[in-house]
């Protein structure tokens, strides 16, 4: 059949129009020749572009469950570690061990909670591990900053060589590397190559 002829029925075969002779003579023509089957494909493109099938969509959506959980289970832990050290803190109000509970638990715990606003901006980034290196770096830098501020505000109180206080450093390197690991894996679940 004349490809012109094939080209002038597309339209019609393209939404169902035609009738099923017609239907016929197109599909049988579009399995012998590349050069209609190929007008055919864009013209399929054009007026019914590709759709997520519903499993995809399903899929999407549970990653996306996925990410907003482990999200959720971060904020969670952080959270409970600054409440717990909040009231370690609340029951040694004086004295050289006034303090130890902020540097060890609140100081690293704060620095990784608020490293988590970061998480919001994953689409800024331009690959998983940029973010993954960012969330990294602002967890280290909020916690760096609270314990500039432990120092300052805890001057000539807190015995500094406390094994509690290394206690501190030793969760602030671990939150850190957590925030690495689980910011990559937060930007997996959600598309991010």
């Amino acid at each position: 059949m004349n490809c012109n002829i094939i080209k002038d029925l597309l339209p019609l075969y393209v939404d169902e129009c035609c009738s099923e002779e017609s239907a016929k003579l197109v599909a049988e023509h579009l399995a012998i020749c590349q050069s209609c089957a190929q007008v055919y494909s864009q013209m399929c493109e054009t007026v019914h572009p590709q759709k997520d099938t519903p499993k995809d969509v399903h899929l999407h959506r549970i990653s996306n469950w996925k990410a907003s959980f482990l999200q959720s289970v971060m904020l969670f832990v952080s959270f409970a570690i600054i409440t717990l050290g909040v009231i370690l803190e609340g029951s040694t109000p004086t004295g050289q061990t006034n303090g130890l509970w902020a540097v060890t638990l609140i100081v690293p715990a704060t620095g990784h909670l608020l490293s988590l606003a970061n998480w919001f901006f994953v689409r800024v980034y331009k690959s998983r591990k940029m973010f993954s290196f960012g969330s990294c770096i602002a967890t280290l830098t909020i916690t760096l900053l609270g314990y500039v501020w432990a120092i300052i505000h805890y001057a000539g109180e807190m015995v500094m060589s406390s094994p509690l206080v290394w206690c501190g450093v030793v969760l602030s390197a671990v939150l850190c590397v957590l925030s690495k690991v689980l910011s990559n894996q937060y930007a997996l679940l959600l598309g991010r190559e």
